[in-house]
C-alpha cells in the first residue's frame, strides 16, 4: 500500500503528504519508544538528552571533524549515561490510570522529536533534507524550534508535576 497515492487522493500536496508521514512516524516510534521504556525511565534519559547535548557543544570541533562523529558521540552519551546511571538520575512519572498512559505517550513524543531535532541540527542541511521535507525541517531544526523542542519537555514535566501535586 503507497501512503502517498492515498494522501494525493485526499487531495493533500506531496509535500503535505511528506510532512503527515513523518508526524506518522514519529508517533508510531513514540509509542512504542515509551511503551518500551517505560515510565520509570522517561525522565532519566530526557536528563541523559540534555547531559548528551550540553556535552557537545563544548566538545573540541578538531577531534570531530565530521557530522557522523557528532551523531555518534550524541547518541552515545545517551546510550552509555543511560547504562551506567541507572540510579543516578531515578526520577518517574507517576500516576496510574486513564491519564496516565496519556503522559508516558506525550513524555515520549517530546523526547523523541528532541532526538530528532539534535539529530537533523548536526547533520548538513543538504542531507537531512534528502530525508525530509524542508517544512518539517524547518519545524525540527530553526533556531526558534530548536529551542522550543528542548524547552517543551521541561514544561510538561513541571505541568504534570504540578497536576500530581494537587
Amino acid at each position: 500500500m503507497n501512503l502517498s497515492v492515498i494522501f494525493s487522493q485526499m487531495g493533500l500536496s506531496a509535500k503535505t503528504a511528506q510532512d503527515v508521514m513523518l508526524f506518522l512516524v514519529i508517533a508510531l516510534v513514540s509509542f512504542i519508544y515509551g511503551m518500551s521504556i517505560g515510565r520509570s525511565r522517561l525522565i532519566t534519559i530526557l536528563i541523559n538528552i540534555y547531559v548528551s547535548v550540553a556535552l557537545l557543544s563544548v566538545f573540541p570541533k578538531a577531534i570531530l571533524p565530521d557530522y557522523t562523529y557528532n551523531l555518534i558521540l550524541f547518541f552515545g552519551v545517551i546510550i552509555l549515561l543511560t547504562i551506567l546511571g541507572r540510579k543516578m538520575f531515578e526520577i518517574q512519572l507517576s500516576g496510574s490510570g486513564k491519564g496516565f498512559l496519556w503522559r508516558v505517550f506525550a513524555m515520549s513524543f517530546l523526547e523523541v522529536v528532541l532526538m530528532l531535532s539534535v539529530a537533523l541540527a548536526l547533520v548538513p542541511k543538504k542531507i537531512a533534507l534528502g530525508y525530509i521535507s524542508p517544512n518539517s525541517y524547518g519545524y525540527l531544526v530553526s533556531e526558534n524550534f530548536a529551542f522550543l523542542w528542548m524547552l517543551l519537555p521541561l514544561v510538561f514535566m513541571f505541568m504534570i508535576h504540578k497536576k500530581i501535586l494537587r
